[in-house]
This record gives C-alpha cells, sequence and structure tokens, in this order.
C-alpha cells in the first residue's frame, strides 16, 4: 500500500493524540480519522487508522496489530497475565528478539487511538521496555537535493563562483548530529522549509526545547522562545536556511541539509543588546553546537572576548565549538570585532564573479571567503514567514541576501559537513583544512598563500569534505558533546548585511 493510494483528500485532523516512550519524549500524530481506506479497495475493505508524524509530515497507518517487548527478567506466566488483562492475542515471535512480540486484540478490530491509548498503557508497567502500534510508516529515500537556479553560490562546475557542495553531497548531506548555532535575531521555527532541520534539545526535561532568546531576561516567558519577535527581526531566518533549508518543494537548499539549526536569538529589532546576553549566549551555543554562526559585527566586549574563548574549552567535549564570524561589510576597513578576535573565524565575501566582493573588510585575520552579494546575483535564501516581514514580505523565500553574513553562514554549513566525515577534528584543524583546501581567485596572496582581501581563497566544500574523509580514514577519531544548560542575562551589534 502507497501513501498516494490512501484516500485522503481534504482530510483536516481530527485531533492530536501523543506516543510516549520511557524517556518521557512524546512523539505527536495528527489523527486524520479512522475512516481512510486504499483506493482501490472495496467499501467493504477494513478501515485504516491514518496518522499523520506532526514533525516531518510522513504518514503513519494503524492496523490491529501492537509491537510489544517484555523485560528480559519478566517471567512467561506474567506476560501471560499481561495480555489477559488486554484482551490480546500473541500472533507472532520476533525472529531476532526473543522477548519481542506481536499481539492483536481477540473480540474486534480496535481504532488506530485505541492502539495508542494501550500501548501507552503499557509503557507506564516496568515489566514492558517498549509498546507501540505497528505502523505503517511512510518511508522517503533520501537522494541529494536538486537546486534552483538562483543557487549559483552552490555550484559546482568548473566555471562557477560557488562552493562545489554538490561534488560534497556525493559523500554527505551532513550529519543531524552535527548542529550550527545561529546566534541572530531569532529564526523563524515555523517555516516550512526550515522546519524539519531545526535543532531538538536531548535532555526530555529540558525546558529550552528548541533554543533560547539572549535578547530577554532570564525570568521572561520569552527567554525560551528564540524566533523573530519585532519587525525587525528578519536576519537570522536567512543565515539559517543558507546552512540547512531542507529543499522541500522546490524551496531553498541549504549547504548542509542533513544537519541541524540551533536558534539562538541575541538581538530583538533596533533594540540595544546587553553584552552579558551576548556572551552568555555564546557560550550556551557552544555546549549544545559544534559550529557558531555570527553574522554580525560590535565593540569589543571584555566578557564577550571571554566567551569567545570559552567556546573552545566548552565545546565538543574540549575539542570546541568552531566560531565563525562576519568581518564586516564596511568598504575595506580592518575586519571588525568579533572576528578579529583570535579565537573565531573570519569570513570575507566573494561575487559571482569570482571576485572579492569589495564592500567586504579586509586584513590579516581573513581565513577564508565564500560567495555572496557584490556582483550580479545577491543570495537566494529562506525569508521570514510572517505577514509582512522580511526582505521579501509575502514570500518564503528571497533573493535579496547578501553580505558577508551570507558568506559566514555559507562557510559555517561548509564546516558542518566537514565535521559530518570527520567529528574528531578540533576547531583550529577544522580551520586550517577549510583554508588549505579553498581556491585560489584574484590575487595578492603572498608567500603563505594568504590575500589580505580573499584570506587563503574562496571555501571549497568539495575539497574540504574529500580531505576530511581522507584524514578520518587515516586517523579515525570521534568527538562526543556535552549537553548542560547556562543561565543568561546583557551594546547592539551592527548586522552584516
Amino acid at each position: 500500500m502507497r501513501a498516494r493510494d490512501l484516500v485522503l483528500a481534504g482530510r483536516r485532523p481530527e485531533g492530536v493524540v501523543d506516543l510516549v516512550d520511557k524517556n518521557g519524549r512524546r512523539l505527536q500524530l495528527l489523527h486524520l480519522g479512522e475512516e481512510a481506506r486504499p483506493a482501490a479497495r472495496s467499501s467493504t475493505s477494513p478501515r485504516l487508522s491514518v496518522f499523520r508524524e506532526a514533525a516531518t509530515g510522513l504518514l503513519r497507518v494503524a492496523h490491529r496489530e501492537l509491537v510489544l517487548r517484555f523485560a528480559s527478567w519478566v517471567p512467561a506466566s506474567r506476560r501471560r497475565a499481561i495480555l489477559a488483562d488486554a484482551g490480546c492475542a500473541l500472533r507472532r515471535f520476533n525472529p531476532f528478539i526473543s522477548d519481542q512480540i506481536v499481539v492483536s486484540p481477540r473480540e474486534r478490530r480496535p481504532t488506530g487511538l485505541e492502539l495508542i491509548a494501550l500501548a501507552n498503557e503499557w509503557m507506564e508497567m516496568d515489566e514492558v521496555v517498549f509498546a507501540a502500534p505497528s505502523f505503517l510508516s511512510e518511508y522517503r529515500r533520501e537522494r541529494p537535493p536538486s537546486m534552483r537556479p538562483e543557487e549559483w553560490h552552490l555550484c559546482s562546475h568548473s566555471a562557477s563562483a560557488g562552493v562545489r557542495v554538490t561534488a560534497a553531497w556525493e559523500r554527505t548531506l551532513g550529519e543531524p548530529g552535527i548542529v550550527v548555532a545561529v546566534l541572530d535575531d531569532g529564526v523563524d521555527l515555523a517555516h516550512p522549509n526550515l522546519r524539519p532541520n531545526l535543532w531538538s534539545n536531548p535532555e526530555p526535561m529540558a525546558l529550552d526545547r528548541l533554543g533560547r532568546d539572549f535578547s530577554a531576561d532570564l525570568e521572561e516567558p520569552g527567554h525560551l522562545d528564540p524566533r523573530p519577535k519585532c519587525l525587525g527581526d528578519i536576519h537570522g531566518t536567512p543565515c539559517a536556511g543558507l546552512i540547512a533549508a531542507a529543499g522541500i518543494e522546490g524551496g531553498s537548499v541549504g549547504v548542509a541539509p542533513g544537519c541541524r539549526v540551533l536558534p539562538v536569538k541575541i538581538f530583538r529589532g533596533d533594540d540595544l543588546a546587553c553584552d552579558e546576553g551576548v556572551a552568555n549566549a555564546i557560550r550556551y551555543a557552544a555546549l549544545h553546537a559544534d559550529v557558531l554562526s555570527c553574522s554580525w559585527i560590535g565593540g569589543s566586549s571584555p566578557d564577550v572576548r571571554q566567551a569567545l574563548e570559552d567556546a573552545g574549552t566548552l565545546g565538543r567535549q574540549g575539542l570546541g565549538a568552531a566560531v565563525f564570524c562576519a568581518a564586516g561589510n564596511r568598504q575595506g576597513a580592518p575586519v571588525a570585532f568579533p572576528a578579529s578576535d583570535l579565537s573565531t573565524i573570519a569570513i570575507g565575501a566573494s561575487t559571482d564573479l569570482g571576485t572579492w566582493a569589495e564592500y567586504s573588510n579586509r586584513g590579516p585575520e581573513i581565513s577564508v571567503v565564500a560567495p555572496s552579494s557584490g556582483g550580479f546575483q545577491r543570495i537566494f535564501t529562506t525569508d521570514v514567514s510572517l505577514p509582512g516581514r522580511g526582505y521579501s514580505p509575502g514570500d518564503l523565500h528571497t533573493n535579496k541576501f547578501g553580505g558577508t553574513s551570507a558568506a559566514t553562514a555559507i562557510t559555517a554549513g561548509v564546516a558542518a559537513l566537514v565535521l559530518s566525515v570527520h567529528p574528531g577534528l578540533d576547531r583550529w584543524k577544522l580551520k586550517n583544512l577549510l583554508e588549505e583546501t579553498a581556491q585560489k581567485i584574484g590575487g595578492g596572496y603572498n608567500a603563505l598563500g594568504h590575500s589580505l582581501e580573499m584570506g587563503h581563497g574562496r571555501v571549497d566544500a568539495g575539497r574540504a569534505v574529500e580531505e576530511a574523509a581522507r584524514r578520518f580514514s587515516a586517523s579515525p577519531a570521534c568527538s562526543g558533546k556535552a549537553y548542560s544548560t547556562r543561565p543568561p542575562s546583557w551594546s547592539r551589534p551592527l548586522r552584516s548585511s
């Protein structure tokens, strides 16, 4: 039975039900009804209970069976009693796990809601390891996503001004365990092209399920809501899309669509931002993410500077979270803070012509450049979906983004691809790898291969991922993560686009 064979036209959810597990995690299912049936079958065929998984949109069809696994210590008599109390009969044993069985109610065909209720009831028992309806589920074969013509910055052909991401996708689209934090004015959590790739806190009891808002005090209810809240909060969503947009239904695709984005809000409209809040946001992000993307500049702050150093010890169990910062859009001025700090990786901008973007700040701190505006084309990415908001109000996407903001987010996405194939790189080995594999464009490089405008060249995802994979195979290493929560608290850095 195929998903498209189900009679679902016009069907709206009748309710929401949760399927729980032993750790308190809840799989939220939208109940589409008990009346659906395959279109090819007769009207007398058994009706099916159809659900849609809220997080992914995938269909789940329940029929009359449940899967049940007992703890190994539960005696056979107690197992029989549990089945008898529920009015269920054994259908079959699992061929690989002796304690796991498939059962069904004896007397009548239950609804899907009844099956879920019974599974949840069993999950409360110490004797049960897990229980769930035996769903027929929709699976999707993952293929490298297609790109829109506007997404020139991703291209791989030899004449391209892009980062050759399709060459990297031959090896990886990114791993969901690699997280990129976007420290900005919020990320649109409801955007259909971002929602599938948003980070979710792995700690079941954590209050910050999807990130934090450090522009709000810890006691404020909005502190746990990192989405845009003011008309001017339109910058973080395009950055997030450049990193990991899912490419759904012809929408934009990020550099690393298999990775996850952690929204960390630090700005609110044009309000001043407290240094303490920005610094604590960096520390928080370093505890939860592998890569930090900071597409903004500001005045030098001791607290922020210390936080950037802290990210090297708090992040990735000592390997350090890599902090990518925009060099600034001040027409060739010196690299701005925090990109000028030794604990960060400074990113400049190139154009669709393969030239230096003349607005991009310059200096010895520049690590690499990445494609952005400044030539004939700007950057296509996700836009805020709220009515009347964004760079292109009324549209889910925009082709008006750019600056070193876009270049920074693109480079952060490349870094996520690299860590997906070699998670054991510390943040300085990651930086060095990106520099060593960058493509030399333009001129002005010194004997060490560095240019004040271009850094070590334009970041090259294909070369970087290939080299990371080679190094990993030569010396395998893996990094773990330390998950923790730090309380926050707050000069308004300028965004760099």
